[in-house]
């Protein structure tokens, strides 16, 4: 099965896009002090986490 390519370039604007979304609203929250539910942190977080996977796919691969 053939691996999927990601394109570096979107690749890149995506992750920064996804944490830096994720940091704002986690920011917004606990910084100043905006109130969210509970299912919304959990999903800002999930962009974070999202956004460092799509970010640790972007890094070359050496071959052991």
């Amino acid at each position: 099965m053939a691996v999927r390519k990601r394109n570096p370039i979107l690749g890149s604007i995506m992750a920064v896009a996804f944490i830096g979304f994720g940091a704002y609203r986690l920011y917004a929250h606990y910084g100043l002090g905006e109130e969210m539910a509970s299912w919304r942190l959990v999903l800002s977080a999930g962009f974070i986490v999202y956004g460092l996977y799509i970010a640790y796919t972007l890094l070359p691969k050496k071959d052991v």
